[in-house]
């Protein structure tokens, strides 16, 4: 029901077609067949449930395989022209309103390197098309339910005036001033702070406004009464369900990005900031991850476990 529920909202969606610039876009089917990807999967099983059922002519109990892998729950778009996304069916999501008309950058173009350039970043986090592929999977009863449904809006920033605005995030972003998406510990690469959660990065590269402002929504869609609008992407899960929590910048037990947009990157899952160093000079090691008309897409997987229900009660697991 999911999948046909997805289905629906993208059929009744309208496509935008303004000014938007020309570039590489994605579609549902190409998400769907890039998060076919093993590598992201990383599927294992990690222990065992033991389950109990009880008659009136006694009790039976049995054994079943813990298992955890990665689910591809939302797509991230992150891009500067308000109603430009680069996932085309979903433009009709994020359509300009008196809350947000206007993106862009003081620096223009995807390659200008310059640290103090200010950059701003639309963000949507939709149900990814991917959780299909769990889904027919998930019957056979060794994988795990995936907690969002594809096509879904979880958080548009054009409908969030907090996106614009870092001010009713201050207390947050004092009590959070070190977190950082930055490669290692302190003194690492930094790409920019977590906290304030807004659409403005100081960055001169586009690939890591778009990472950090990618990072920021997830921040805000995996935890509960945060202020701004948006739907959690949160499940309390079931007898023999465990599914994620919040995700941590730098963090790959909470999480993993596969970019999507440029399509090149969509072999690999990664987190941010994944290399240490600071794109300066002649040579720009992210070359190859940078959108020429400023839009990006990535997947965002999360980690599950997961047991088939073998009885009507869990009494007992072990196990990662």
């Amino acid at each position: 029901m999911k999948v046909f529920g997805g289905l629906l909202v993208w059929l009744m969606s309208s496509v935008v077609q303004a000014a938007i610039p020309l570039g590489e876009t994605t579609s549902g089917p190409q998400i769907l067949t890039q998060s076919a990807n093993f590598l992201c999967l990383q599927y294992r099983p990690v222990g065992a449930c033991l389950w109990m059922t009880c008659t009136p002519f006694g009790c039976d109990f049995d054994w079943s395989v813990k298992i955890r892998h990665n689910i591809p729950d939302a797509v991230v778009t992150a891009y500067h022209v308000t109603g430009g996304s680069p996932w085309i069916e979903t433009r009709g999501y994020a359509s300009p309103n008196p809350l947000a008309q206007d993106g862009g950058t003081n620096s223009e173009g995807a390659t200008v390197i310059n640290e103090t350039a200010l950059r701003f970043k639309n963000v949507d986090v939709i149900g990814s098309p991917g959780t299909a592929w769990i889904e027919a999977l998930q019957q056979t009863g060794y994988f795990c339910n995936p907690t969002t449904t594809p096509y879904q809006p979880y958080f548009l920033s054009t409908l969030d005036p907090n996106w614009r605005s870092p001010l009713i995030e201050t207390p947050w972003t004092l009590r959070h001033i070190l977190r950082y998406v930055r490669s290692g510990l302190l003194g690492g690469s930094t790409w920019g702070p977590v906290y304030p959660r807004v659409g403005f990065v100081h960055t001169g590269h586009d690939y890591k406004a778009g990472a950090v402002a990618a990072q920021r929504a997830a921040d805000i869609v995996t935890r509960r009464l945060q202020p701004h609008v948006y739907w959690p992407m949160l499940n309390r899960g079931r007898a023999g369900q465990w599914p994620p929590g919040e995700v941590i910048e730098g963090d790959a037990d909470t999480h993993l990005w596969q970019q999507l947009i440029p399509a090149a990157q969509a072999t690999s899952c990664r987190v941010f900031a994944d290399q240490g160093d600071q794109a300066s000079g002649p040579f720009d090691p992210f070359s190859n991850r940078l959108s020429q008309n400023t839009g990006y897409a990535f997947n965002l997987w999360r980690p599950y476990r997961c047991c088939e229900r073998e009885g009507a009660s869990l009494i007992f697991h072990f196990g990662e």
